[in-house]
């Protein structure tokens, strides 16, 4: 009874120590990729994201290909969702006071309209903004400094 105990436990552990090794590779592909940046994300609902208005706990990270939102999420057990993105809803904005925890001073939000209806705002850092605004880099043009 006892080896077989601990049989199970030796096979638990490395599964374990196995599945968090290739989460980390997964995760490190995508940082190694150069486009991803970090990110937070809240649904107005529809989009598989959770409740609606609450920022997702923990960080994501985020990369673009095309006009489709790839987000990883999970460090252990890494989740992977592709959000397909119609057009931005507004224009890129500066966070309000304590909006968004984690993304440095001064995160930027963009709010996206999805293919299928629902409305999705995704938080990156303020120096991340071309790549937060992705494919649709008018919604950048806002945030420029007027030159009067």
């Amino acid at each position: 009874m006892t080896t077989a105990l601990l049989v199970f436990g030796t096979a638990l552990f490395a599964f374990a120590i196995g599945s968090s090794a290739a989460a980390m590779l997964q995760r490190d592909r995508l940082i190694r990729s150069g486009e991803s940046f970090p990110c937070r994300v809240r649904s107005s609902g529809g989009a598989g994201l959770g409740s609606r208005n609450r920022w997702l706990r923990g960080r994501a990270r985020a990369m673009w290909v095309r006009d489709v939102l790839v987000l990883q999420r999970g460090h252990l057990v890494p989740r992977t969702l592709a959000l397909s993105v119609r057009l931005p809803d507004d224009a890129i904005r500066e966070a309000g006071r304590g909006e968004v925890r984690g993304l440095g001073r001064d995160p930027l939000i963009v709010k996206l309209r999805l293919e299928d209806g629902p409305l999705v705002e995704v938080a990156g850092r303020s120096r991340d903004s071309t790549l937060l605004a992705g494919p649709f880099l008018a919604a950048v043009v806002t945030l420029a400094p007027r030159s009067d």
